[in-house]
Formats: structure tokens, C-alpha cells, sequence
């Protein structure tokens, strides 16, 4: 499958559904540039915004840098049938949040925002898709992978456990002001990492084209948070070996 062909599926991907990954700096240059506020510019709960680009956590560990998390992200030769594509996130100096209308559920819209409660450390993205006869795949998914600070990505699992008890609507506002509407329904997780969630997040004004499949899994301190939608619309499936392979990559890579 040639890498056009990946990057024209890669369209068909609900553009809001993953405004992390294609926005914003991917390593931690300072509070405000890591997303360690909330929207309304005070730090947020749960944030780690004070810890600098390179300060180990208070455990005595270092989050995984940038370059550190681009080697551990799954390539081509490691997944055989699919091609992987790296995303380029460091394309634009803008920044695309969504903000919830009801607290509870931030976390879901904090999954794909590029300023999140708990911020990333540094972060990756690619998307990877199986290979087909006619090289125009069935499914895509897109990824973002994020290195924490010691704890943080276990509160970004704890956080969002508890917005899916609580939250099956909610409209979210983004950094231009237009809002959408989504409905989340909960799947079971997948068997992946140390813990992972799974759930589906439908934009309810294109229910065909603007839903997805999302799972976040996490591996020690990283989070891995994937997007897997169908080409002809709709929510896809997460190829669980390949989350697997990555969460192995990830593992190899904090115990260096």
C-alpha cells in the first residue's frame, strides 16, 4: 500500500476527533506550551505544569522524550500486513482544544485536545492501516502516543473510568468557538498494555462520517490513545496485535 493512499485515508479520520495529534508542540516547553492550563488559562487539576522538559518526576524517572518515543513507535517491519505512517505534529503553531460543556466529561474531550488537564510530557503520532489488494485500506486508525510524568497516566485512565460512568452526551466547544454534539458508548476494553478503555465518540450531526472507535491504553507512564474508523464511515476496529506490539515497544523503551 503505497503512502498516498494512507494519507487520503487518513482524511476520511474525524478532523476534531483528533486535534492532538496534528497540532502544537510535541515536547514540554513550558507550562503554557504544554497545555498545563485549562481552557480558561489557570493550571488545571490533575496537571503536571510545573515539572520541566527534562526534570524527573518525583519518583527519579525522566518521562520518555520526543526522540525516545519516536523510536518506540511501532513501524512497518513490526506489524507485517499494515503500513504505519508517522504523523508530522509539529506542522503548525496552532492549537485545537475542545472544551466540554459538562465537567465530568472533559476527560473524553481532553483525549483528543491538544491542552489536556494532565499534561503530555511529549508526544508522537502515526497512523497505520492493513495492507489490501487494491491498496485502499477498509479501516484506518490514528494514533497519539504521550509520555507522563510518574502517575499522570494512570489519572488519565482513573479520569476517563469516571467520565464514562457518568457521561453518554456531551457537547464540546472548540478553539474557534463551533461546537459539536456527542454521544459516547461504552465497549469493552481491550486487552492491552497495563489498562486500558474503550468507547465510541459519534459526532451526532454526521453520525457516518464523524464516529469512532477510541481506545486508551496505558503502558507504565505513557498513554496511548487510538482513533479507528471505517473509509466508508463509521466506527472501525482496533487491530489489538498491533496495540500490543506498540505497548512492547513502550515497555522496552522505559526500561533503558
Amino acid at each position: 500500500m503505497r503512502k498516498t493512499r494512507l494519507r487520503l485515508a487518513a482524511a476520511v479520520l474525524p478532523a476534531l476527533l483528533f486535534a492532538a495529534a496534528c497540532s502544537g508542540s510535541s515536547d514540554d516547553k513550558s507550562p503554557s506550551d504544554a497545555g498545563g492550563h485549562s481552557s480558561s488559562g489557570s493550571p488545571a487539576p490533575g496537571s503536571s505544569a510545573t515539572a520541566g522538559p527534562q526534570a524527573p518526576d518525583s519518583g527519579g524517572k525522566t518521562p520518555l522524550t520526543k526522540a525516545q518515543l519516536t523510536s518506540a513507535l511501532i513501524a512497518t517491519t513490526d506489524v507485517p500486513g499494515y503500513q504505519v505512517q508517522v504523523s508530522q505534529t509539529d506542522d503548525t503553531k496552532d492549537t485545537s482544544t475542545l472544551t466540554s460543556d459538562k465537567p465530568q466529561c472533559q476527560p473524553m474531550a481532553d483525549i483528543t485536545s491538544s491542552k489536556p488537564a494532565i499534561v503530555r510530557k511529549a508526544f508522537v503520532g502515526a497512523a497505520f492501516a492493513k495492507a489490501t489488494a487494491t491498496g485502499n485500506p477498509d479501516e484506518i486508525t490514528q494514533m497519539l502516543v504521550a509520555s507522563h510524568a510518574q502517575g499522570d497516566a494512570k489519572k488519565v485512565i482513573a479520569s476517563l473510568r469516571d467520565a464514562l460512568s457518568k457521561c453518554t452526551t456531551f457537547t464540546a466547544t472548540d478553539n474557534t468557538g463551533v461546537k459539536t454534539p456527542f454521544a459516547i458508548t461504552k465497549k469493552p476494553a481491550a486487552s492491552a498494555g497495563d489498562e486500558a478503555v474503550s468507547y465510541v465518540m459519534t459526532d451526532t450531526k454526521d453520525a457516518k462520517t464523524g464516529a469512532a472507535s477510541v481506545t486508551v491504553v496505558r503502558t507504565g507512564e505513557t498513554i496511548t490513545a487510538y482513533l479507528s474508523v471505517k473509509s466508508a464511515g463509521g466506527p472501525g476496529t482496533l487491530p489489538v496485535d498491533v496495540a500490543r506490539k506498540q505497548s512492547d515497544k513502550l515497555k522496552a523503551a522505559q526500561a533503558k
